[in-house]
């Protein structure tokens, strides 16, 4: 595996360097290369004195105007067939967030490489690595399948003459037996959720979703104009946006569905909508739903699609039906047929018929929420969920952090026996000075009430009272702080 690490940043035959010899930190980095003509090499400069910006200058002059064509793969760098295909493509899909991060893995592992260098056993390596950092078989998957599709395109707009088999973590039989994305859930579920919903936009998506087993993204882009009020059907599909694997068919509307897409939707011309403004996204309301409802985390926005499905095939609604309902084209068929199909008169009748019969369902255990009378509920301010951040600290390193503070032990050493950040302990010492006294006097008795837990031998306040009187000796620097006998300064109130 030859990786190039002589000529920093290099992409095909250009890479970065400074004029100066000496390590200057504010010497700007130069595009360099060897000209064949003159037999010299080249610079430019790139007028940044960074590293990182300069290889961001460097790549984008390199893609601009420097693409090759037909090399071999010894010869190609796979930093810049990821690069190509990020600026040409990936970073107009739907899912780019996803897709840069996916692709941000391949650049940290293989930069320097060439194509040539993704040998099978160098694969196995990236794996191993992608294992290492806590990714699953599924992520990596997704990783995998990401710089797998850059480097067919490579091959396909001729960038590079061949590329390698890039291989995968799950079988195809692995695939087809892996859970859907949120668990199947019942109509007596259904209905909880219904109950649970104080919100007008939370309320739009369940009906729409529970009528139409849309995916989430399609019931979030749904507006007025997809509906056909002549033919009683919804697209759902935007005019704007382009059919893709993920296909959104042409369903007829329910009855039940119906009166709530008659209602106006405001200045977000979004059905789905918040403050009138679209909604980029469900789950921070669906977290704070499904909670009230007292349905566990495996209950997603998918679930209503899945356990819809699930609905219809327990009422023996032919497969073909579900299949379009759900957006899954026969095999064979034309995707031109299928926009003349919705015209029949009895298209996907015993598909409707069944959602009513699950509606009925749902309208047997509602409570607080009426399904059969469309009303414009007022957008409530959704709360703020409880969501911790990804590295905070669990309960018990929190309260082990608090109990050396009340110690007296130095911060640094509350660092070193926790293995908390000195943020976070400097945090913690704060909240501790709003609502306890801290003090470190070895004469009194007393203790703060964070370090008694045991509440028998806690004192009582007339002797916290009589404690704090035999050690008082005077007040200093204003308000909330006290010094005692031994001279130590305390803050907060007692």
């Amino acid at each position: 595996m030859s990786k190039r690490q002589d000529r920093p940043g290099q992409i095909g035959s250009y890479w970065l360097s400074r004029r100066s010899r000496r390590d200057r930190v504010d010497e700007p980095w130069c595009r360099t290369w060897y000209d064949e003509r003159t037999r010299q090499t080249c610079r430019v400069s790139l007028g940044t004195p960074d590293f990182q910006a300069a290889a961001r200058k460097l790549a984008e002059w390199v893609v601009t105007h420097e693409r090759q064509y037909g090399q071999a793969p010894d010869e190609v760098l796979i930093d810049a067939v990821l690069l190509n295909y990020w600026n040409d493509h990936a970073q107009h899909l739907a899912s780019a967030k996803t897709t840069r991060l996916n692709l941000s893995y391949w650049q940290a592992f293989w930069e320097g490489y060439t194509v040539a260098d993704l040998t099978p056993k160098e694969q196995g390596r990236f794996r191993a690595w992608l294992a290492q950092r806590g990714t699953g078989p599924s992520g990596i998957d997704r990783i995998l399948s990401t710089g797998r599709a850059a480097l067919n395109r490579a091959a396909k707009w001729q960038e590079v003459a061949s590329v390698p088999h890039i291989f995968g973590t799950l079988t195809a039989n692995a695939k087809r037996g892996r859970q859907p994305r949120g668990r199947p859930i019942t109509p007596e579920e259904l209905a909880r959720l219904f109950n649970a919903v104080r919100s007008r936009h939370m309320m739009m998506f369940l009906l729409i979703a529970s009528n139409t087993l849309a995916r989430p993204a399609a019931i979030l882009d749904l507006r007025p104009a997809q509906l056909d009020h002549g033919h009683g059907l919804l697209d759902l599909n935007p005019p704007d946006r382009a059919q893709n694997k993920k296909y959104r068919p042409i369903v007829p509307v329910t009855p039940t569905l119906l009166p709530w897409l008659e209602l106006p939707v405001g200045p977000s011309d979004r059905y789905v909508s918040h403050r009138k403004k679209p909604i980029g996204s469900i789950l921070h309301m669906w977290r704070l739903t499904r909670e009230a409802a007292g349905l566990d985390e495996r209950v997603t926005p998918y679930s209503i699609r899945h356990g819809m499905a699930r609905e219809l095939r327990k009422r023996r609604v032919p497969t073909e039906q579900i299949k379009l309902f759900l957006g899954h084209l026969p095999s064979g068929s034309d995707a031109t047929t299928s926009i003349y199909a919705p015209y029949e008169p009895d298209f996907l009748a015993d598909a409707v018929r069944a959602l009513e019969e699950v509606m009925l369902d749902v309208r047997q255990h509602l409570r607080s929420v009426r399904i059969d009378e469309p009303q414009l509920i007022p957008a409530d301010p959704v709360p703020r969920l409880p969501n911790p951040h990804p590295r905070s600290i669990d309960e018990t390193k929190s309260t082990l952090v608090r109990q050396l503070i009340l110690q007296g032990t130095p911060h640094k050493e509350v660092v070193r026996q926790s293995g908390v950040s000195s943020g976070t302990v400097s945090k913690i010492r704060q909240q501790l000075k709003k609502n306890v006294m801290l003090f470190r006097n070895t004469e009194g008795q007393i203790c703060v009430p964070t370090a008694c837990p045991n509440q028998n031998i806690a004192p009582t306040k007339a002797q916290m009272s009589e404690e704090r009187d035999s050690y008082l000796v005077e007040k200093i620097g204003g308000p909330g702080r006290t010094r005692t006998c031994d001279n130590t300064v305390m803050s907060g109130a007692f």
